[in-house]
């Protein structure tokens, strides 16, 4: 008769061990990997903010609409920003919420902004800036900042961990507050030396010249 050799089956322990080593090991990867989408996403959204702003740098006027949409229809018809995904980051979790219920990516915000106006805007800006704005005016943030110098965790891009300021100069900085170590503004009153943590008090005109997303804020 020939030997038949016996099939060893994984005992339960064994099982168990290997499912324990199995999640120690994506404990120990998942940080790592979380850190660096979120270093890609924070790179996608500086250099969003940049291109927006350098295109405004180039228009002739002032922007002044009605809402954000026309705000960023008129600057990419003018600056030839006319690429969704410069306006709605493909990352942000309002945008993919509105994937998810099954609408498409637009394709083009210019053709009398199509269903551009129906996804959340990444960004808020400040209408009618002047070009000859004093020297570290915000032009536009990731969406969510509130008034006390913080982002919304519920409708913020990166939730309340922080958010871009691009300035008319079109340098663009990462912010987790608004308000700096000794609890005093970052930002600059508009036309003044005094510092503030409310963004609609750094800009032209204050909060009636901020244009925000479709997005409800409590």
């Amino acid at each position: 008769m020939k030997n038949k050799k016996a099939s060893r089956a994984f005992t339960l322990v064994e099982l168990l061990i290997v499912i324990a080593i199995i999640g120690v090991l994506a404990g120990l990867i998942y940080p790592a990997l979380s850190k660096a989408m979120g270093a890609g996403s924070q790179v996608k959204s500086m250099n969003n903010a940049k291109n927006i702003a350098q295109a405004w740098i180039t228009c002739d006027n002032m922007i002044a609409a009605r809402d954000i949409y026309e705000w960023a229809g008129i600057l990419s018809k003018k600056g030839g920003l006319d690429d969704p995904r410069i306006w709605l980051l493909d990352f942000d979790p309002k945008v993919q919420e509105k994937i998810a219920e099954g609408s498409s990516m637009p394709v083009s915000i210019t053709e009398e902004y199509g269903e551009f106006r129906n996804f959340p805007m990444s960004w808020e800006v400040a209408n009618r800036t002047l070009k000859n704005a004093p020297a570290g005016t915000p032009l536009l943030w990731t969406r969510g900042l509130r008034v006390d110098g913080t982002w919304d965790p519920d409708i913020g891009v990166f939730q309340d961990q922080g958010g871009h300021i691009a300035f008319n100069d079109a340098s663009v900085l990462w912010y987790v507050s608004l308000l700096d170590d000794n609890q005093k503004g970052v930002l600059k009153r508009y036309g003044s030396a005094k510092r503030t943590h409310n963004i609609a008090e750094a800009i032209r005109g204050g909060a009636t010249n901020i244009l925000r997303s479709a997005v409800d804020m409590e």
